[in-house]
């Protein structure tokens, strides 16, 4: 699953290399998300990429395209004469420029429309965004609050409380924060809440970086899929389970993490 700063990082590489294009064609997979004419669009000159949670979008002049690439979906730059490296079944979007060509492999959501209605949707879908400009650590703890019964490994995974953060982060966050993942909500201490936050910042800020320097996300790693691993802290043995009913990986070390 494509995480927040993996989105960033991917916005961050297309404004780079596909920067100046102007669309001379554009196909879609599926069209039910597409609300303006494919049409609308040839011509347009590509601004810039940027991302809101796990989204990233593609601003060109007054419209836009949001890809959500979930759990298998890659996005690729080539020249424009340059072979596909994937089968052609698998491109939800190709858009070609002048000199280079997108393409979206296995991206199961592509949505196209103006700019302002795709950005509208998603602020009033999505909660704050650490790595984005408006983050606002007070939204995101008012938000937290709003689930006192759940849990907080769940709570963390939920978009519209704090965008970006998928299994990877809340795993090594609430290790970061001294916080076992099945503690509800409304056991936790403001300051503790305030400790999660804090470390949402922080770990997406160090995620993004190493997947811009490195490319791989490793040294951030303390707990995630570590099955056989001892706590860095303590050197107790860390646990692992499916966090229920989410189905999701969950490592915790029941020494540290109260």
């Amino acid at each position: 699953m494509v995480e927040g700063p993996t989105a960033k990082a991917y916005a961050f590489r297309i404004s780079e290399e596909f920067k100046d294009e102007v669309i001379t064609n554009i196909s879609v997979k599926s069209t039910k998300r597409v609300f303006i004419p494919l049409t609308n669009l040839l011509g347009k000159g590509f601004l810039k990429a940027d991302s809101l949670g796990k989204n990233i979008i593609l601003f060109f002049d007054d419209a836009a395209i949001r890809i959500h690439l979930m759990m298998f979906g890659t996005i690729h730059i080539y020249n424009l004469d340059e072979k596909l490296l994937k089968p052609e079944s698998l491109v939800r979007l190709l858009i070609n420029g002048g000199r280079k060509k997108l393409v979206a492999y296995n991206a199961p959501i592509v949505e196209i429309d103006e700019a302002d209605e795709i950005l509208k949707r998603l602020k009033a879908e999505l909660g704050p965004d650490p790595l984005s400009s408006d983050w606002d650590r007070e939204k995101a703890l008012e938000n937290i609050l709003k689930f006192k019964e759940e849990r907080i490994g769940i709570v963390l995974l939920n978009q519209s409380v704090i965008a970006g953060i998928g299994n990877i982060l809340k795993n090594e966050i609430l290790f970061r924060a001294g916080i076992n993942p099945e503690r509800k909500v409304q056991s936790l201490a403001n300051t503790e809440i305030i400790r999660i936050i804090k470390a949402c910042e922080s770990l997406s800020k160090e995620f993004l970086r190493l997947k811009i320097e490195k490319g791989k996300i490793k040294p951030l790693l303390f707990v995630y899929n570590r099955y056989r691993g001892s706590c860095k802290i303590c050197g107790g043995k860390l646990k692992f389970y499916m966090q229920e009913p989410i189905h999701r990986k969950t490592f915790v070390c029941l020494n540290c993490q109260k």
